[in-house]
């Protein structure tokens, strides 16, 4: 396996640490402000699911919102307690009804900027499909049959925790915008 591919699937994995989000429509000169990172929206992340996952217990509905913050912390925390070498200082947006995971990647001395975009659907089974939209670390664009491979890994990841989580749970709604991602649904 390529050292590309593993600095790839790397990241992409970390958008299934609950995904990630898109910078908008801004114009490609605009810098992006870059997301705090803090060990208290960390555990603010935390205490949103188990409070979310309560709630569903209780109730059989999902009212589940996450931030920028919540989650770009929760990577760069999550990299740098597994040591994770080779991706740093990871950014995570939610705008446009998009998912967007920036950082840099180091590998053979050199750094680029990595950046994968994702959107999500629904199926008419209530179950998320996450869709990479686009894939380039620096300017180069990552070759589809890649970003099909991670694709799958990555729904089916995402898959396997949700049921783990939340089974028998119908998504109904998973609306991204504004900095924060909201999913709402019910029990089957």
């Amino acid at each position: 396996m390529s050292r590309k591919y593993l600095v790839l699937i790397s990241i992409l994995v970390l958008a299934t640490a609950n995904l990630a989000c898109n910078l908008g429509r801004r114009a490609a000169t605009t810098p992006a402000p870059l997301v705090p990172v803090s060990t208290e929206a960390a555990q603010s992340l935390e205490e949103t699911a188990v409070n979310s996952y309560n709630e569903f217990q209780q109730t059989g509905n999902v009212d589940l919102t996450v931030t920028e913050e919540q989650l770009t912390s929760m990577v760069a925390l999550e990299l740098e307690n597994q040591g994770t070498e080779g991706i740093t200082n990871p950014q995570v947006y939610l705008q446009d009804g998009q998912i967007q995971l920036t950082g840099d990647v180091q590998t053979q001395g050199i750094t680029a900027p990595a950046k994968m975009v994702m959107e999500v659907e629904i199926d008419r089974d209530g179950r998320p499909n996450l869709q990479i939209i686009s894939a380039n670390v620096g300017p180069f664009p990552v070759p589809d049959n890649l970003v099909d491979n991670v694709e799958t890994r990555l729904n089916q990841a995402f898959l396997n925790q949700l049921d783990k989580m939340a089974p028998n749970v119908v998504v109904e709604s998973l609306v991204i915008a504004d900095g924060s991602m909201t999913v709402t649904g019910h029990t089957r």
